[in-house]
């Protein structure tokens, strides 16, 4: 796989070659489970991840909560060959021109976050620059306004984000909203997936790729633990 493939062409060829969509989520910290890298760096857990057959990557950059950077990003881009995710509160034009020049191949666009008109905006920003958004809902409110982008790419987050993602979570919400999508809209079940019975109902549901971040960066065999996620 090439870094010019885009992240939607990534999620369709792990499909049609018979293996689960993951994208693996690397996030430094969060409000609810704390230091996740430990002393192990961006770079090389993209590597390890890549090497254990994920499709793509996601980084999240947002610093006060998640211990993010956009310095991250960089280095995961660096690291490896594979589609690279920014996951923020990304509110600006400046934000999407700053995830084209790190290497993102696409950026996260949380309804919860952003109002209109912004959203639309953004989100055509997004494709002018050569990148895919992938955009975020938790409720079905979220996805009513979110069809109105004609968006390629939706992402269900099992979590409430506007919560910081300290709610317990449930495969739940994917299974509640993902049959709702229009079939031509490729979904992400985002969140809250840490066994590979939530990951089967999860596309059960509908969902065509799983993104999972706090279980696998947990985890002390990260490929051995993604090997029994996705062994169904």
């Amino acid at each position: 796989m090439n870094k010019d493939l885009s992240l939607s062409r990534a999620i369709l060829e792990a499909k049609e070659s018979g293996r689960v969509p993951v994208i693996a989520d690397i996030k430094p910290a969060s409000p609810r489970d704390g230091n996740l890298l430990g002393n192990r760096g961006p770079g090389q857990m993209a590597r390890i991840f890549g090497e254990s057959g994920v499709c793509a990557v996601s980084v999240v950059t947002e610093e006060r909560h998640f211990g993010g950077s956009m310095e991250i990003l960089k280095e995961v881009v660096r690291a490896t060959h594979l589609p690279v995710l920014r996951k923020d509160f990304v509110s600006s034009p400046r934000h999407v021109i700053e995830s084209r020049e790190a290497g993102a191949s696409a950026v996260l666009l949380i309804m919860a976050t952003t109002p209109d008109p912004l959203a639309p905006m953004l989100h055509q920003q997004i494709k002018d620059l050569g990148m895919e958004a992938v955009v975020e809902i938790h409720s079905q409110e979220d996805l009513h306004r979110a069809l109105g982008l004609e968006p390629a790419i939706i992402g269900i987050n099992n979590r409430n984000i506007l919560e910081l993602e300290t709610d317990s979570g449930d495969v739940r919400v994917t299974e509640e909203l993902a049959p709702l999508v229009p079939k031509n809209v490729l979904i992400i079940s985002e969140s809250s997936l840490r066994s590979a019975h939530e990951i089967q109902r999860a596309l059960h549901a509908g969902a065509d790729a799983v993104l999972i971040g706090t279980a696998l960066l947990l985890s002390s065999d990260p490929r051995s633990f993604l090997a029994d996620l996705t062994r169904f």
